[in-house]
């Protein structure tokens, strides 16, 4: 005969791993889109957990807190990035197109991201900065030493300049994508600019022309 037993309900208490995962990325994307708007100092736990439709307790329960959140957004972001120089630097072709994915995808991350630069500014330049302890570790450490090997592959194969310092190039590379971002409020008022898909796309050809008239060897320099 069929059993007419009902399907047993799941236990009061902790939500179910596909709610846990829901929850989280509601709180990731919720995040990234107030911090974005607004700055992280200017967003409260419960404004994100109001985007994510989640109880404010959730972002203690699952990142610790605001920090915790912060950096999980942060890891989120970066990590495609980070992925590629991986990639990059570990199966470098010996090819300067390497460095031109390098300065590509740096700088179409900051673009999609523009409050990347801000946390950069307010809260790990900056002496005092809350979050400098962890972008070191979490974030710049793993993409700088991952770049400076990119960098000595391309030496080693003869498309940098063999008299060139791996680290000081590598942070040559970084500050051209970042800077334009970091002062764009000054520069759209001193030279008109506007930041948009064409003005990106320029960028990275003017800094890929600067970078390779400097550091190219004479037979790949343009």
């Amino acid at each position: 005969m069929p059993s007419h037993a009902k399907p047993a309900r799941r236990k009061p208490g902790r939500p179910a791993t596909a709610d846990h995962t829901r929850a989280q990325h509601a709180l990731v994307d919720a995040a990234r889109r107030l911090f974005a708007e607004q700055g992280y100092s200017a967003v409260s736990m419960r404004q994100i957990a109001e985007g994510a439709g989640v109880n404010p307790a959730m972002i203690a329960y699952y990142f610790g807190g605001k920090p915790g959140l912060y950096e999980a957004v942060l890891e989120e972001t970066l990590s495609p990035f980070l992925a590629k120089l991986r990639s990059l630097a570990e199966q470098s072709r010996g090819d300067i197109g390497d460095i031109r994915g390098v300065l590509e995808g740096y700088t179409r991350t900051l673009a999609g991201n523009p409050w990347i630069p801000q946390l950069l500014v307010r809260e790990v330049l900056f002496e005092s900065g809350r979050f400098r302890e962890r972008f070191v570790r979490q974030f710049a450490s793993r993409g700088g030493n991952l770049l400076s090997r990119l960098v000595q592959h391309e030496i080693d194969a003869g498309q940098l300049r063999r008299d060139l310092d791996p680290a000081l190039t590598a942070l040559s590379l970084i500050g051209m994508a970042l800077f334009p971002f970091i002062s764009y409020p000054v520069a759209r008022e001193v030279f008109g600019l506007e930041m948009n898909d064409a003005l990106v796309q320029r960028l990275i050809e003017h800094h890929i022309r600067l970078f390779l008239q400097g550091a190219a060897a004479d037979k790949v320099r343009p």
